[in-house]
């Protein structure tokens, strides 16, 4: 019987939900697994303190020489970097644990040596699953990677310096989509976690806008919806992709790093979506303060994506962070815009469908990193 593990915590500016889904084996590594995986069966969830499994825990900030940094590039305060990048502080030449720079001047850098997630309590709640599941993951991964999308403080300084927002291929963006790609770029499988998700927020007769578009839009069939359609709005940069689409009511061809203002007027959407394209957004402050304005009080912004981009055209500070610190990224994107009630998840583990083109390069399913918020009232 598969498990859906997930680690429940809140950090001063989101909620957030991290989930795995393990095999019924990767619970005998521990007898606290093995035991919850009993209640679990038995009674659905099991509940745990996650504390044991966040280490290190309650220790000092530490101040290093900023020469003792053994990586390429300048540190950046509010990133995390493995230990290994920092001389006196890796207890082994490949010690992979993440550590955050909490400041970097003067020739000294200031250090969190704690497991991301230490400071915030997290619960850990193991649930039976009727999904599929990859082989070969352990319940370890779990920990890996939740606590580092809580996000910065000074956002300009760790995702959003003038540097970070350029990219490799700089050719405009209208050659690069000039041809129609009617392919997916997902695997099935977290195509219909995105579905799901996007559920969770739509109703009949709502107003939604799919921004940064193409020939399919994720978006689930709603139940009732034929007596009160949803009436759905795309912008994109492919008129023939757009065309494609039999969602869409309205399309709209237009290229937010040329002109990031929406054409439409404020309060019109109830929801927004953007599905895997947030990292190709040169100036993506300007565009969620339009994502804002053009939403009614209340509505929803929804960003999903993965780790599978086209990296010529994703913006610099994209590639440079961690999986989850992406979603720091958006989060403060959020944040900053002035959107309310914040929430992250993200969903890993799932077995990838046998007949996906790219089975043979990796056994699991496209992970889901997502994130939204709330227009203000």
């Amino acid at each position: 019987m598969p498990f859906e593990a997930s680690l429940i915590w809140r950090s001063p500016q989101a909620s957030h939900c991290d989930r795995l889904l393990v095999a019924d084996g990767a619970m005998q590594a521990d007898g606290r697994w093995m035991r919850a995986a009993e209640q679990a069966r038995s009674q659905g969830e099991c509940e745990l303190d996650a504390a044991p499994w966040l280490q290190p825990a309650q220790q000092a900030s530490v101040e290093l020489a900023d020469r003792q940094f053994r990586l390429p590039t300048r540190p950046v305060a509010g990133r995390f970097y493995p230990r290994m990048a920092f001389a006196s502080l890796a207890q082994s030449p490949r010690d992979m644990r993440p550590t955050r720079v909490l400041a970097a001047g003067n020739d000294v850098l200031k250090l969190d040596p704690n497991h991301p997630l230490a400071e915030f309590g997290a619960k850990l709640v193991f649930r039976a699953s009727a999904q599929e599941v990859t082989r070969g993951v352990r319940m370890i991964e779990l920990f890996d990677g939740p606590g580092m999308q809580a996000p910065s403080a000074d956002a300009d300084v760790t995702y959003f310096q003038p540097a970070g927002l350029t990219r490799q291929d700089m050719t405009p963006d209208a050659e690069f989509y000039a041809r129609p790609r009617m392919t997916h770029h997902l695997d099935a499988a977290c195509r219909a976690q995105i579905g799901e998700l996007y559920a969770r927020f739509l109703s009949p007769g709502q107003q939604v806008l799919d921004l940064m578009s193409s020939w399919v839009s994720h978006l689930p069939p709603i139940a009732d919806a034929a007596s009160a359609p949803m009436r759905v709005a795309g912008l994109g940069m492919n008129q023939a992709e757009l065309d494609a689409n039999p969602a869409l009511g309205q399309r709209v061809v237009q290229d937010l790093n040329l002109c990031p203002e929406l054409p439409w007027h404020a309060a019109q959407f109830d929801v927004v979506v953007c599905t895997a394209s947030i990292e190709y957004l040169l100036n993506p402050v300007a565009v969620v303060a339009e994502i804002r304005r053009v939403l009614k009080p209340g509505g929803r912004f929804v960003v999903t994506f993965s780790d599978r981009w086209f990296p010529g055209k994703a913006i610099q500070v994209w590639g440079d962070l961690h999986p989850f610190e992406r979603l720091g990224m958006v989060l403060a994107l959020l944040r900053d815009a002035g959107f309310s009630d914040l929430h992250s998840e993200t969903l890993r583990g799932l077995k990838r469908p046998e007949d996906d083109k790219y089975i043979e390069q990796r056994l699991y399913s496209d992970p889901l990193f997502a994130a939204w918020g709330s227009a203000p009232v």
